[in-house]
């Protein structure tokens, strides 16, 4: 097998599985996903502009879904099933894997997983800028920031959780939205690299069960406040938790956060190369993978 890295190739392995991804059934999941979002996220913060009288920001629903506990935990659980044979290793990959050799054929499945990352996202990005029936502006809405002060006996209702103070008075619009957005994708990134991991040693059922169980002691350590939350990627991901709600030094550094996924990310795609440099692919043919 070739070891030489052609762009062509990487390219051509990242569009043909796209093009495999996107036509897949299981892609229908993300309309169930999306109604979801509108009921957990986009429905409580439409109730609050109702009564309110002003318009969201088009952008702030996104924050929410980005930034919500269940959402958080949610969206991960669709895109590992969207990707749960990520990657594709059977016999018929074996003729191409020859040719192009086998780093190509990784490095077209790392690209593939990106781009179906980044849609993904967009797609949810898309979904909550429609349904927000909001304007664009450059600051956060008065639906967002005055609501709790119009109406405190709200204050801790499920709603002023999606977009709490410990956001809007911290951080511009923007910085959330590029944070939350960055978040996510370092996020679904280190668990697709687990899938891959497991799936080139031949223990794909360990891998779904791996990358599920980070998620749930993600949300359970989150869920408790525990300090061992900042070991899974769920705290890691959620930007609110980075600040306190009113004192100006934040809980932990955005910075760090982004230091965590890139040591995971780092160390997951050494251990794919190295499993894969040690790699037979001649044993798909007894069986896949």
């Amino acid at each position: 097998m070739g070891s030489k890295i052609s762009l062509r190739a990487i390219w051509y392995t990242a569009r043909s599985e796209f093009l495999r991804w996107i036509t897949n059934p299981r892609i229908i999941i993300v309309g169930i996903l999306i109604v979801c979002i509108y009921t957990l996220a986009v429905e409580p913060l439409l109730e609050r502009v109702e009564r309110f009288g002003e318009p969201l920001n088009m952008l702030e629903p996104f924050i929410a879904v980005g930034n919500s506990g269940i959402l958080v935990m949610l969206m991960p659980c669709v895109f590992i099933i969207l990707i749960s044979d990520f990657p594709v290793i059977n016999p018929g990959t074996l003729p191409f894997i020859i040719r192009a050799g086998k780093h190509n054929w990784f490095f077209g499945q790392m690209l593939f997983m990106i781009i179906c990352i980044i849609v993904f996202i967009l797609i949810i990005f898309v979904s909550c800028a429609l349904m927000s029936q909001g304007t664009f502006s450059s600051h956060w809405s008065d639906t967002v920031t005055k609501f709790n002060a119009e109406f405190p006996d709200e204050m801790h209702h499920y709603a002023s959780e999606l977009l709490p103070s410990n956001l809007y008075n911290q951080v511009h619009i923007f910085t959330a939205l590029f944070t939350t957005i960055l978040m996510m994708v370092l996020y679904f990134i280190f668990l697709a690299l687990i899938l891959c991991i497991a799936k080139m040693l031949y223990l794909h059922s360990a891998g779904i069960f791996s990358v599920f169980s980070i998620i749930s002691l993600g949300v359970m350590t989150t869920a408790l406040r525990s300090p061992l939350m900042w070991i899974f990627p769920m705290a890691n991901t959620i930007v609110w938790l980075h600040y306190h709600e009113i004192l100006r030094q934040p809980v932990r550094l955005i910075s760090t956060s982004i230091l965590y996924f890139a040591v995971l990310i780092t160390v997951s795609t050494v251990i794919n190369l190295i499993i894969l440099k040690r790699l037979q692919f001649t044993n798909i043919e007894y069986g896949s993978v």
